[in-house]
């Protein structure tokens, strides 16, 4: 399927929040003719992607299970979603992971991933916001998926921004700059 982001529940997770992810990417990539569809089944956790000393889930291994399973099912982005901690080798956590394709592989099927634990207030012992939590996804997933469409961190005021702890995922907005913006059309106008 062509310019199609599947929305994939990983282990346990309440589907609202896939169904209001859905509603706000589809706001965002309207421009570019890009659908998002959830996907019904669950993608598994398996025990191998857990660390027991951490007590986290390592985002590489579910990412690389994740971007298989995309490849097999030719889908062209997925998106994984779950409510486990991650982390990866550089950070002691991560709200989300996808790695940029090489240029010549842009156009090839990818996925990507994001935890939302970390974006509940909860997390933080602190009374739920459901406004600010769909926001908090809402960019994390805007993020991740970017790096799949080819974007690189970015240091202006953009989604793309790095957010190493959750004042800054809040401080960034939930649009792309100009610069990525101008990226994205590229991409979405050489794959039409």
């Amino acid at each position: 399927m062509k310019n199609v982001v599947h929305l994939q529940k990983i282990g346990e997770l309440d589907k609202s929040v896939l169904v209001n992810l859905k509603t706000n990417l589809e706001v965002t990539f309207k421009e570019f003719n890009l659908s998002v569809r959830i996907l019904l089944e669950t993608f598994p956790l398996v025990r191998s992607d857990y660390n027991t000393k951490k007590f986290q889930y390592k985002a590489s291994k579910i990412l690389n299970r994740l971007k298989k399973y995309t490849a097999q099912k030719h889908l062209f982005r997925i998106l994984g979603v779950l409510e486990e901690d991650i982390y990866s080798k550089n950070l002691n956590f991560n709200f989300g992971l996808a790695k940029k394709p090489k240029k010549k592989y842009l156009k090839y099927p990818t996925g990507a991933l994001i935890s939302i634990l970390r974006l509940q207030e909860k997390f933080y012992r602190r009374p739920e916001n459901r406004k600010l939590f769909n926001f908090r996804v809402l960019k994390e997933a805007l993020h991740e998926l970017g790096h799949t469409f080819g974007l690189e961190h970015c240091n202006n005021f953009c989604v793309m921004r790095f957010s190493k702890h959750l004042s800054a995922t809040d401080g960034k907005p939930s649009k792309f700059c100009a610069l990525c913006y101008s990226e994205l059309e590229k991409f979405f106008s050489s794959s039409s």
